[in-house]
């Protein structure tokens, strides 16, 4: 089912023509759950991977929270879901199995003295998102690829409360490939790191920059315009909610925005925002219409204290490490 995002009640470039040469597109994805194939875009689902190619680990030492696999964190979100009802309002009401269940399934998380014993080995990476080049218009190096896989690891890294990310930039002429899935025994050390899989149905939008990125005139002029003008804020007019791909990224919220670079000193531009809420910070007038009033969290992932991991990609050379910034 195709998802559309209903016209802005105020559009932006109209009162500030100076925006729109900044305009982007951006792709919502619109994830929900579902059983993606190998072979169709999506978040959380199975990677289309060549055979020869071993499933990619992490060797860097590793933070944790509550130790739990794979396995475990899909059993924890089933018996939380059922205890939440079948519209996921509560109240709360665990059945007796369900409720020794989850009791047993905290109580093997948090003993990490026990859990510590199997991290000798380097982790194993999550799939994140798959995205093909035939799904989502405008990804970078089309013309060299067609399909962008992101992966990251499910531990905080030592001063660097986020989970690491990894691109994988494929063409899928190129050798035999195959479903691929880390082992469902797989240890995370941060159940929020782990996507529900989701199919995704990706819808372009125009997007701005945001506030704190604009010339500071244009800046200063929007401001003032915020200041006497009731329910209405810059930033949830420009940006996007949620998951999605290119545009102009998420709003910084956390921190003041600042021009991002790759490794290599070129401008970095935002490839995916991982939202830990489909709605971030956002008004609800970014509800798909077919959506009526619902809001769904899909995904299930929370990024610190529910802040959007902004990647960001170098653009001229795929081997470069992304950048990703917490926002």
């Amino acid at each position: 089912m195709p998802f559309t995002t209903p016209p802005r009640p105020v559009d932006v470039a109209s009162l500030w023509p100076e925006l729109a040469p900044l305009a982007r597109t951006a792709v919502r994805l619109h994830p929900r759950r579902g059983e993606p194939t190998l072979d169709q875009s999506s978040i959380g689902g199975p990677l289309l991977w060549p055979e020869d190619e071993p499933w990619p680990t992490c060797a860097a030492p590793h933070e944790w929270d509550v130790l739990a696999t794979l396995d475990e964190v899909e059993e924890h979100r089933r018996i939380m879901a059922r205890a939440w009802g079948p519209d996921g309002t509560g109240p709360l009401n665990y059945s007796t199995e369900d409720g020794d269940r989850r009791d047993l399934l905290n109580e093997i998380q948090t003993d990490r003295t026990r859990r510590t014993a199997f991290l000798t080995e380097p982790a194993a990476l999550l799939p994140v998102a798959q995205l093909f080049t035939r799904d989502v218009s405008g990804l970078p190096l089309s013309d060299r690829f067609d399909l962008l896989q992101v992966l990251w690891c499910p531990y905080d890294h030592a001063e660097d409360y986020q989970p690491a990310v990894h691109l994988r930039w494929r063409n899928t002429a190129d050798q035999p490939m195959a479903a691929a899935l880390p082992p469902a025994d797989t240890l995370v050390g941060f159940a929020d790191y782990v996507p529900n899989p989701c199919t995704v149905t990706p819808e372009p939008v125009t997007e701005y920059p945001d506030f704190g990125l604009l010339p500071p005139d244009l800046a200063g002029r929007i401001e003032a315009h915020e200041r006497i003008t009731d329910n209405f804020f810059y930033r949830e007019l420009a940006l996007a909610p949620g998951w999605k791909a290119n545009g102009h990224g998420s709003e910084w919220m956390l921190i003041d925005p600042f021009d991002v670079r790759c490794e290599c000193g070129a401008k970095a531009k935002p490839l995916l925002n991982a939202a830990s809420r489909r709605w971030g910070s956002a008004t609800l007038v970014w509800i798909p219409l077919e959506d009526g009033d619902r809001v769904e969290d899909a995904v299930e992932i929370i990024i610190g204290r529910g802040a959007d991991l902004q990647i960001f990609h170098c653009g001229t050379d795929p081997a470069h490490a992304p950048v990703s910034i917490m926002v």
